[in-house]
Formats: structure tokens, sequence, C-alpha cells
């Protein structure tokens, strides 16, 4: 009897504890999470403020009265950050670069490097590397440029809200009369009849205003893209339509012209001939069925999320285009323009982060990665491997 009732014991207990993974795994799921989990409603553990309504504690551990807003930290990207630094699910700001996401890892916004090139010693400046976000709590500052290239929004207002609404609120949510979202835009679900799915990765849409403040007076034209990844790994990601679009919201000038054209009208057209058959430099035997190579990702021209697949293999075929994100990363990365290789060098063994003295072993391995793997550029490509570009355009 006591060993069924130890037994008993042992799997509430892992059921309670599976449960709570789940909870964890879900807590914006698409929309709205707790209010807990960012502001602190009054003073109390959460928010040591003193008598005279100045924080008792340190920083980062409140600043709900000096934010105005209640949150759990400075500001907006700070709160972000008491979840999201560190290494593993959710994490976008680890302490090596090993946070292999799609979106890239801000650690890179914080690495100045040196390297040598042509007999000089150059520096490759961190505010180069991503998209500098303002978090006081944890170090990081506003872009030397005043606003977005390409755009007006300003560098001292970007932090995570500046491009994910952290309420959910789909085309004004259930306050514009929208139905409730029942399900996480990001990996595909299909949600419930009398509900909406979230968009994806919680990306703002037309009606946001980016920060989310109405002050900010900035406000979106775009809606959020179409893309499906790999479950909450976020290691894999197959785009659908809509992402250059959606970055026009903030580089509003910065596609078309004498810039590289991209967008759902871009059609790859011929270069999806030269993709699908590139391996690498002087390898042309690659097949459709096989091509697609996550340093070089494209969009599949298709506005349902359900009918991507992120573990898919296939190249680009009829209606696919070239997007921002073929080229760079949402985030950050250890090259400069916040490029998933290093566009500067003949060679991608020459890449700057690669040939520093600056930056460790760990470091090095972490500038280039895939599917969730870092990837050795020689060992992946060869020796002579010449630029991604290339993997459209063909011309090594």
């Amino acid at each position: 009897m006591k060993t069924i009732k130890l037994s008993m014991v042992i799997l509430a207990a892992f059921l309670i504890t599976i449960g709570l993974m789940g909870y964890a795994e879900a807590f914006h799921d698409g929309g709205v999470a707790r209010c807990g989990g960012c502001h602190s409603m009054h003073q109390s553990a959460d928010n040591p403020l003193g008598p005279s309504g100045t924080p008792s504690a340190p920083l980062p551990v409140q600043a709900a009265i000096a934010n105005g807003t209640l949150l759990k930290g400075t500001d907006a990207s700070s709160t972000c950050l008491n979840c999201h630094k560190g290494s593993g699910r959710y994490k976008v700001y680890s302490v090596d670069g090993s946070n292999l996401k799609a979106g890239g890892d801000f650690f890179w916004v914080q690495k100045s490097y040196t390297y040598v090139s042509h007999g000089s010693t150059r520096t490759s400046a961190a505010e180069e590397h991503g998209h500098n976000i303002v978090a006081a709590d944890y170090g990081l500052i506003a872009d030397s440029l005043a606003a977005a290239p390409g755009g007006a929004y300003l560098s001292l207002k970007l932090g995570c809200t500046s491009c994910h609404d952290a309420h959910g609120q789909v085309l004004g949510g259930t306050k514009a009369g929208q139905m409730p979202i029942s399900v996480s835009g990001s990996y595909g679900a299909v949600p419930v009849a009398g509900t909406i799915r979230g968009n994806y990765r919680l990306l703002g849409d037309s009606v946001y205003r980016a920060g989310n403040v109405v002050s900010d007076g900035y406000q979106f034209t775009a809606n959020a893209p179409n893309a499906r990844a790999n479950s909450y790994t976020s290691t894999s990601v197959d785009y659908g339509s809509g992402m250059s679009e959606w970055c026009r919201n903030c580089h509003t000038n910065y596609t078309g012209g004498t810039r590289h054209v991209a967008g759902n009208d871009e059609v790859l057209n011929g270069y999806a001939d030269n993709y699908n058959s590139y391996v690498k430099t002087g390898d042309f035997t690659g097949t459709i069925a096989t091509s697609y190579d996550s340093l070089v990702p494209f969009e599949r021209g298709e506005d349902d999320p359900t009918l991507l697949d992120p573990t898919s293999t296939a190249g680009p075929g009829a209606g696919a285009n070239v997007m921002c994100l073929t080229c760079h990363r949402a985030h950050a990365t250890a090259h400069q323009n916040i490029g998933r290789w290093d566009f500067a060098p003949e060679l991608l063994a020459e890449s700057h982060a690669l040939i520093s003295a600056d930056l460790t072993a760990t470091e090095k391995a972490n500038a280039y990665y895939k599917g969730g793997a870092t990837v050795d550029v020689v060992t992946t490509y060869g020796e002579f491997q010449r630029s991604l570009c290339n993997k459209c355009h063909a011309q090594d």
C-alpha cells in the first residue's frame, strides 16, 4: 500500500511539473499574457518601493513608478529581458552568442571586435551588428544613428515593443470588435471556431503604434507577415509572405530604387533555378527537393501558415520571392548590417568574426549557424566559398 501511495505522489508531482512546463511555454500564447508577468500592480516583494515612491532595491529589480506603466523593469525591453535573457528556449540575449535562433542573438550588439584586413586593423562595431534596442537594466543602449535607416522611427525609442505587441492585439484586438485569440500565430495552429490566431511572433499589425505608445505617433501601415516556426525552439522558419512589407513599417524607403528589391511582388523567376541548382561555389548539382538553405531563406508566396512547413528542404517554386530576411536576421548577428553571413570579404572563411583575435573559440563558432546548430563554413561550403549572394546570383 505504501508503495502504491508513493507511486501516486510521484505521478502527481510529475503531472504538476508537466502542467507547469506547458504553462510556461504558453505564456504569451498568441495574445496578452497574465498581467502580473510583466507588471507589478502594488508595492510588494516584486515591487520593493520605499515610502517615498523610489526603489528601495537596486535596479533592475523594479522601476514601476519610474517608468509610469508599472513594468517590472526600467523600460519595456528590460521587462522583456527579465525572462528572455540567457540561454535556452525563448531566450534572445546570451553571454556568448549561443542563442542560435532564427532571429539572432542580441549578444552581438554589445560585442565590438577588431580584425586585420589588407594589412590594416579595423573594427567591427557592436552597434553595427543588429537592432540596438534600449534596455537600461541590461546595458543595451540606442544606436548612434538618430533614426531607422530609410525611415523616421527614432533610435532612442527602439525596443522590443517597437516590433512585438506584447498584448497581441490582432487588428486592434477584441476592443476593436475582433474575436478572441485562441492560438499562437507562430506555429501553424488552427484556431477553434469563433476565435482567431495571433500574429506571427506577436508582431504589430497595421493598427499598431510602434512601442504601443500613442505619444510616439508612429503608426504601422502593414500587417504582420505570414510564417511558421518549428514549435517553441524557433530554430527553423518557413516564410510565407509579407515580411519585407512589414519591415517597411520602419524602413520605409529601404527597398526598391537603387537598393536590392524585396517583397511579395519580387518573384525569383530565373533566380529560383539558380537557387535550386546551387550547392556551393563550383557545385551546381542541387535539385529543388533538397536545395533549401536556411542561411539564405526566401518566402514561398503563401498566405496560409498552415500550409507552411519549417522542416521542408524544398527550394523555391513558382511564386517564391526574395525578402529582407533572405540576407538579414531580425535581432543581431556577428556580422555588420545584421547579415546572415559576412557581406564584406571575398571568402566566407575570411569572415571578420572568424579571423578576429578578439573573439573566443565559442564566439567564433556561434558566428554561423542554421537549423539551431553551428556551421563550420569551410566544412559545409568549402575553403573557397564566395558570398552566399551566389545562391541566387550564381556569379562565383
